[in-house]
């Protein structure tokens, strides 16, 4: 027999991973290893990796943010490598 919890259907749907381009952008940025979080701080740091934005780039134009082209996904991706340094601004 099943319990109350298990019996219950979903009240909302889930939320989807990414609300805007840019935050797709950087997230496909990390998954991809071209930038990582500052350890104490938690900013964006380039990895100055030219493999890792390749595949970064590629993965934007294979699998595209819902509701955009994979032109505005590549160009997401070039706006927030422009707006990351290689050093946290606080340490």
């Amino acid at each position: 027999m099943k319990s109350n919890a298990q019996r219950r259907l979903p009240l909302r749907a889930t939320r989807p991973a990414y609300r805007s381009l840019e935050g797709w952008a950087l997230g496909m940025l990390v998954e991809h290893h071209a930038v990582r979080e500052c350890e104490h701080h938690g900013h964006a740091l380039d990895r100055s990796d030219p493999d890792a934005r390749n595949r970064a780039r590629e993965a934007a134009w294979n699998q595209p943010f819902p509701g955009a082209t994979p032109e505005e996904c590549q160009a997401a991706i070039d706006d927030v490598l422009r707006g990351i340094g290689d050093t946290c601004p606080h340490c």
